[in-house]
């Protein structure tokens, strides 16, 4: 599901293969120094996914800027790998790929990592985004992300891993895995499906709680619980599921949203409830939880 931008200079399309380039390279002196030099500050997007909008644009733009700067010489091999290894080192920029687009252009590919998890201290302070694979991005305020916690209680409460790594907390990608789940296949099963606010992975592997026998007829604690949005804007917690590739057997994505479809077919927007169960198909309604006064 990588989305592929195409950074480039306006220009015609006239490829010319690695060979061809290095036979004109050592005709016109090496590194191409009297080649056609390109202004790398001359940049824009040609095409970029929808996801890359308003601040998170902004945001990525200016962590690529600093590498675009200054003059390079077209047929300059040594430069355009110099370019591109930098280019690799920002955090969004999960690989990289150059076209030289004759006689004055380059056209670079990027791979760019979508952030689709916030992640936040015990105390709700910010402390970095992450995407699919729980990779480490900097952090973009304005953005309506899920947010994960790093509570004490399942860890240290702080994030390991610097920026463009995996996080080192296995929280962090749990719950960015769940979150894909949820926007990719659970949201689009349930028609007005309430906002997911927070994937809550604190009780991953039972750290926090161990769960007694899950064949029992008393629900288990889960390893992850979803935050969802009321629809007055208050937050519902309903028991969600193990992490996406356990080895233990999952609940279908599909019997959850038919859970929460019949939850919300009695109580809509969820009024009424501060939690609940989507794992339990036959038995939900017994563990949804009114808020008090309801």
């Amino acid at each position: 599901m990588r989305a592929v931008v195409l950074l480039g200079f306006l220009g015609v399309a006239i490829a010319l293969g690695p060979r061809a380039v290095s036979v004109l390279a050592a005709r016109l002196g090496k590194g191409g120094k009297h080649s056609p030099q390109i202004d790398l500050d001359l940049v824009g997007f040609a095409a970029r996914p929808d996801w890359l909008d308003g601040p998170l644009l902004l945001a990525v733009s200016r962590d690529l800027q600093p590498w675009l700067q200054g003059r390079l010489a077209i047929l300059d091999e040594n430069g355009a790998r110099q370019l591109l290894a930098g280019l690799g080192t920002v955090p969004w920029v999960a690989d990289t790929g150059l076209e030289r687009v004759f006689p004055d252009r380059f056209r670079v590919r990027f791979g760019l990592r979508r952030p689709v998890l916030a992640v936040r201290d015990a105390q709700g302070a910010p402390l970095c985004l992450c995407d699919r694979q729980g990779v480490v991005l900097p952090w973009v305020d304005g953005l309506q992300l899920p947010v994960t916690v790093l509570r004490r209680e399942g860890g240290s409460g702080t994030l390991h891993g610097a920026a463009g790594e995996i996080a080192a907390d296995d929280r962090v990608p749990a719950a960015a895995a769940i979150a894909v789940e949820w926007r990719d296949e659970f949201a689009p099963l349930v028609p007005g499906c309430p906002r997911l606010l927070e994937v809550d992975a604190t009780n991953l592997g039972g750290r926090w709680i161990r769960s007694g026998d899950p064949d029992s007829l008393e629900p288990f604690y889960p390893e992850v619980r979803v935050v969802l949005q009321r629809s007055d804007g208050a937050p519902v917690v309903f028991g969600y599921d193990r992490p996406v590739g356990a080895v233990l057997p999952r609940v279908p994505v599909a019997d959850k949203a038919s859970v929460l479809r019949s939850v919300l077919a009695e109580f809509p927007g969820l009024q009424g409830l501060v939690a609940g169960d989507l794992r339990m198909t036959v038995r939900w309604r017994s563990l949804l939880q009114p808020r008090p006064g309801s």
